[in-house]
């Protein structure tokens, strides 16, 4: 699979993330008229029937997510290590990196603090889950990329519908603004690209192939 140029991703990165903080200072003290919309339309539903069944959904597809993976990466640094695997060793620190920083975008709830549609603990932008969830499929993908393997078909709708289920259910259960999850996406996303242009390891196939000694 041939690498994407490491300065159109640094690019791409940069311009999304330079969005996102845009987006969040133009409606940090002023919430548009769609951010109102979706509030009024969903008024009072997590206490509903609605809102029972989003609520697990939200455990899963957030930061429990995000953890996960962070977990598997560190335990699979730990892994090639003991086995002397220094390229996939490697990887797993970059892997780890992309995930890290991409999830740290949540931070920005401290820059902008953004007060939710209801009342609810934290700020609002960005959208906490959507971070980590767009940050754990900006992880897999460039996973995948380095391994040397194509994306299957399916794998980019599947992960955009991830995405856009936990955007859905914090904006349903009213703890967020459409613009917070939005913002949430865009700039995880921006700074993946920017980290993974970063890092990108050099050559093809590292998870795929091992190097010779």
């Amino acid at each position: 699979m041939t690498a994407p140029s490491r300065p159109l991703l640094a690019t791409v990165g940069g311009t999304l993330f330079a969005a996102c903080l845009v987006l969040g200072t133009l409606v940090n003290n002023n919430p548009p008229t769609i951010d109102i919309w979706f509030v009024e339309a969903f008024r009072g539903e997590h206490d509903q029937l609605l809102g029972q069944i989003i609520k697990p959904l939200t455990d899963v597809f957030g930061p429990a997510l995000a953890l996960s993976l962070m977990v598997a990466l560190v335990f699979g640094f730990g892994y090639y290590t003991g086995v002397g695997d220094s390229a996939r060793a490697g990887v797993m620190v970059r892997a780890a990196l992309v995930l890290g920083l991409s999830w740290a975008v949540v931070q920005l709830k401290g820059v902008f603090v953004r007060t939710r549609p209801r009342v609810f603990p934290g700020e609002s932008f960005p959208s906490g889950h959507v971070t980590a969830v767009t940050a754990v499929t900006v992880t897999v993908v460039v996973l995948i990329v380095w391994s040397g393997r194509e994306l299957a078909r399916w794998l980019p709708g599947a992960l955009a519908f991830v995405v856009l289920l936990a955007a859905s259910c914090r904006v349903m259960l009213g703890v967020h603004y459409l613009t917070d999850v939005v913002g949430g996406f865009v700039g995880a996303l921006g700074v993946g690209l920017l980290v993974s242009a970063a890092v990108w390891p050099p050559g093809k196939g590292v998870l795929s192939n091992r190097e010779s000694s």
